[in-house]
């Protein structure tokens, strides 16, 4: 635990006004790290809701929209796996406000760029910085709090991720509909500065640590297991919620053009979800919580292969909004219990540049499945992967501290 953050975790003869004083400052320091959450995830889903708005502008192929929706993928990715390095030589406060500084900038430079491969240099510099920060931010949210409290924390923290989806997505698109797309990173550009001023006022100092590696962690069984578990439960997810906007409108379920209001509403439930369902992961076991909602998400895809009637697509939507939201922080706080303090920021590292490699592989696998199969044939491939995601917990990985 971080010395700046003892008081947090003071024990039952405290004052109740110090008791309220921690919890207040803990209140703080989260909503400061969700604000690295949200722009990682706004940054990360912006694109393609600009794309039809900026394609005549920029005069790119198909080639090129792929590639501009990958960029902030690929960039993330190596920004969550070198936090192990950058983490050794500066402090961990220190890195989440260059980083965050960093995504101002490139932020702010979308207003000025009038090419496609200055664009997209500047999607994978974005990508880069929220990547760098997110992992930091996760690192110094699970710092916060006690393992037993760990999974409300990190639930909390990964609402603002969420929360991207409901408020800054139509945002995106009204301000590109009035012809202004440029200003959706100036929106992205001032979250990112309260990001910065919170960060330096909220989140406690964290030292340079010189044990956060990331190939003593990879000898970790349990570690492995947690990795490769995000890898196949985030890749799967969030290619089909990619995929699943076309799909809807093709066949007839939703028109695209009645699509935001049911992404604002799964957003929103998305939002609930991670912030309030934290707290019963504390209550009933991270791994149990991690494992019944791994389950849910196999049966929602199945169900939702199988063809459903409007009414029960939108029951498991909604379902479905709320379990993965859910299962995210707890997963973060249960991977967090398997090491020492001091590698929190490699593992959070690891664990940003597995669930891109994951997004990438999935893709990848998606796109010819959907030729020969439908999209169909995507939902069984995310059904089975988020199976082998609920095996790698259930066989790989103990609750911390419990021998069984």
């Amino acid at each position: 635990m971080l010395d700046s953050v003892a008081p947090l975790t003071t024990p039952e003869s405290v004052s109740p006004d110090s008791k309220q004083t921690a919890n207040s400052r803990e209140r703080m320091a989260v909503l400061a790290l969700a604000m690295s959450a949200f722009v990682l995830n706004l940054n990360s889903n912006v694109m393609g809701a600009l794309l039809p708005f900026i394609k005549s502008e920029f005069d790119f192929a198909d080639d090129g929209a792929a590639w501009l929706l990958a960029a902030a993928g690929i960039g993330s990715a190596a920004g969550a796996f070198f936090v192990a390095d950058v983490a050794r030589w500066f402090g961990g406060r220190t890195v989440l406000v260059v980083s965050l500084s960093l995504f101002v900038v490139a932020s702010l430079l979308h207003m000025v760029v009038a090419d496609y491969w200055p664009l997209l240099g500047l999607r994978v510099l974005a990508g880069f910085a929220t990547g760098l920060a997110y992992a930091t931010a996760s690192a110094a949210a699970a710092d916060l709090a006690p393992y037993e409290r760990r999974g409300a924390v990190m639930g909390r923290f990964n609402a603002g991720m969420f929360l991207a989806i409901p408020l800054g997505l139509p945002l995106a698109v009204w301000l590109a509909a009035m012809g202004y797309w440029s200003f959706t990173f100036v929106v992205q550009a001032a979250v990112g500065a309260i990001a910065v001023v919170l960060s330096l006022r909220c989140v406690p100092a964290l030292p340079p640590s010189s044990a956060g590696r990331r190939w003593p962690l990879l000898k970790n069984p349990a570690v492995v297991a947690v990795l490769l578990s995000t890898m196949l439960h985030v890749g799967s997810f969030f290619t089909v919620v990619q995929m699943a906007t076309t799909w809807l409108d093709e066949s007839g379920l939703v028109a695209k053009e009645d699509q935001i209001w049911m992404w604002v509403g799964l957003g929103a439930l998305s939002v609930v979800g991670s912030a309030l369902l934290g707290r019963l992961s504390d209550k009933v076991g991270k791994r149990q919580f991690v494992l019944a909602t791994s389950a849910i998400l196999v049966i929602c895809f199945i169900v939702l292969a199988r063809g459903p009637s409007p009414l029960m697509l939108l029951l498991v939507g909604c379902l479905l909004a709320l379990a993965a939201a859910a299962r995210t922080g707890p997963l973060q706080a249960l991977v967090s219990g398997l090491v020492k303090a001091d590698q929190l920021g490699a593992l959070m590292g690891l664990r940003g540049f597995s669930m891109q490699v994951g997004v990438f592989l999935f893709a990848m696998g998606a796109a010819g499945l959907a030729k020969r199969l439908g999209f169909e044939g995507v939902l069984v491939l995310a059904a089975g992967c988020q199976f082998l995601s609920y095996l790698a917990i259930r066989f790989g990985v103990r609750e911390p501290g419990k021998s069984s």
